[in-house]
């Protein structure tokens, strides 16, 4: 868009020598009034500590997306200070024992938390990222609350938001073991606290090889499994790479969404921040997902499978909702509210 500039006419002399000074003046004002509108924000905050597990740590891109989480949260009347965990049973840990204030952790491990927003996760509820980002996007809006608050063990907590964390995808050191009817009796490395990956596992006739989420990916590139499961942001940071070898590919078929939820006591936070936390985090999803775009493109080789495999795909993973639903694995106001078969 082209710039207009207003001329005003100015009298000669002294007076247009000194307007520069003037600006600099009116512009340091006002650089004062901003600065001291934000000390006085920071003032008025209360101090907690944010517990942030991120793989990579303070070095990571999710330690990163915090760090304006954290900026931002002054205006809410918080002043955050971070603590990066790059073991995520650490982190919830000090969480549940107040160690942490507030925490970010996947749906799976926070779980426990609410098991409401970790349904999100379920086995191949989204199909696409957009999806995904209507549903965080309905979970931001005040109408949904309820989906959003939980107690465990007489105490209160509430999420405060969720970051999409990528789509979770199978890694195969053979690439011909693709077909789903083909994966019987390959073994799999599998979290140990999924639930519903442990199922499924034993749904399509694999073996599951218990692993934790500091341990699957060298079970896989040591080839101790044919199989894991990851989204792309792995792929990079955990070699996963050498476990393909030269056979190995990635079946570009979602089987999930991974997804990183900040948590928090309510009771703790001044009245209003899990409303602007929520809405703040919603409004991100574009941020993080520009991050995910660019790991899936750096993710090869990817292994493409017909119609036919992913309708079989798709019924399986229906199939494994509907069951984990009736077992409360799943919580069925979520599944009732985004599950479109």
């Amino acid at each position: 868009m082209q710039r207009t500039t207003r001329q005003t006419t100015l009298p000669r002399g002294s007076a247009r020598r000194r307007r520069p000074g003037r600006a600099l003046l009116a512009g340091a004002l006002g650089l004062s009034l901003y600065a001291a509108a934000d000390d006085a924000a920071a003032a008025a905050s209360v101090d907690k500590s944010l517990c942030v597990f991120d793989p990579g740590g303070e070095s990571g891109d999710i330690y990163a997306k915090m760090e304006k989480y954290q900026a931002s949260a002054v205006q809410w009347g918080v002043n955050f200070t971070l603590r990066a965990y790059t073991n995520e049973t650490v982190a919830a840990a000090d969480f549940r024992n107040k160690k942490c204030d507030a925490v970010l952790l996947t749906g799976i491990t926070g779980k426990e938390f609410n098991p409401k927003t970790y349904t999100l996760e379920a086995m191949g509820l989204f199909r696409s990222y957009d999806d995904l980002k209507k549903a965080i996007g309905k979970l931001a809006n005040p109408s949904y609350d309820f989906l959003n608050k939980a107690e465990a063990g007489g105490v209160k907590y509430e999420t405060a938001g969720v970051y999409p964390g990528g789509a979770v995808y199978l890694y195969l050191r053979d690439r011909a073991k693709a077909d789903l009817s083909a994966l019987a009796g390959q073994q799999i490395a599998t979290i140990d606290n999924d639930a519903a990956a442990n199922f499924m596992v034993d749904k399509i006739g694999a073996i599951s090889k218990l692993a934790t989420i500091a341990t699957f990916a060298s079970m896989f590139n040591n080839g101790s499994v044919d199989a894991c499961y990851a989204p792309a942001t792995a792929y990079g940071p955990l070699e996963l790479r050498r476990g393909l070898g030269k056979g190995g590919g990635v079946v570009r078929f979602p089987l999930a969404q991974l997804t990183f939820q900040v948590f928090v006591r309510p009771d703790e936070f001044p009245e209003g921040f899990t409303q602007s936390s929520r809405t703040f985090v919603a409004d991100n999803f574009g941020a993080m997902r520009r991050v995910i775009d660019a790991e899936e493109a750096k993710t090869t080789p990817w292994i493409d499978i017909s119609a036919d495999d992913a309708a079989k795909y798709n019924q399986m993973l229906a199939d494994v909702r509907a069951v984990l639903r009736d077992r409360k694995v799943y919580d069925k106001a979520t599944l009732t509210l985004f599950d479109k078969k």
